[in-house]
């Protein structure tokens, strides 16, 4: 189970934290990666475990159960790996995409799993406007939790520190999980960059 105080296999986590732990595959570069995971470590109940998604680790992570999939990276790179991109994306509740990137979603991933994210009209998640302070977060679509509570259409304002300010992308990954996880985002933001819902 512990090899050199690491995990070694990932399928006793959950036993090992006592836990019920939430994996969740992130597609994208390394860096929206860790601004990504940075902001999760600080939710309070610590039930999420991100894992990126590469070339290089793949073929390692082929056997996790994901809850949830983030892909905000071309799929492209990922011609050899495609059958393991679709196991692991046929297995996930949730397929998060950004669409702006991916403008044709693969015909492997079931309408029903799939929430879009960009800045685009046609996304579930989108952004309205924004200003250097602030950001309007608008569900285009009803959205149903992990807890079968059904989010209705509606805009949320936030808003944000411009010093320490996370890419838009960035945002709605981390609004998107939040919401699907039926967590606070108002305190599991604000620690990251004084990201908070304006009332």
């Amino acid at each position: 189970m512990y090899k050199n105080g690491k995990i070694g296999n990932y399928k006793n986590i959950n036993i090992i934290r006592g836990l019920k732990m939430t994996f969740i595959g992130m597609v994208s570069d390394y860096k929206s990666f860790e601004n990504v995971k940075e902001v999760l470590k600080k939710n309070k109940n610590n039930d999420f475990n991100l894992i990126h998604i590469c070339k290089k680790s793949i073929s390692n992570i082929k056997n996790i159960k994901f809850e949830i999939i983030v892909i905000d990276g071309n799929l492209c790179e990922f011609k050899e790996e495609m059958l393991l991109i679709e196991k692991i994306c046929a297995n996930a509740k949730f397929v998060v995409i950004n669409s702006d990137i991916n403008m044709k979603i693969p015909e492997f991933i079931k309408n029903e799993k799939i929430i879009t994210y960009g800045l685009n009209q046609r996304a579930t998640v989108t952004i309205s406007s924004i200003t250097e302070s602030s950001i309007l977060i608008y569900l285009q679509e009803k959205l149903e939790n992990v807890k079968g509570k059904t989010i209705d259409i509606g805009e949320k304002r936030v808003e944000i520190d411009g010093k320490n300010r996370l890419k838009t992308y960035e945002i709605l990954i981390i609004y998107i999980i939040f919401l699907i996880k039926s967590k606070p985002i108002i305190k599991q933001m604000m620690e990251k960059s004084n990201f908070f819902e304006k009332n």
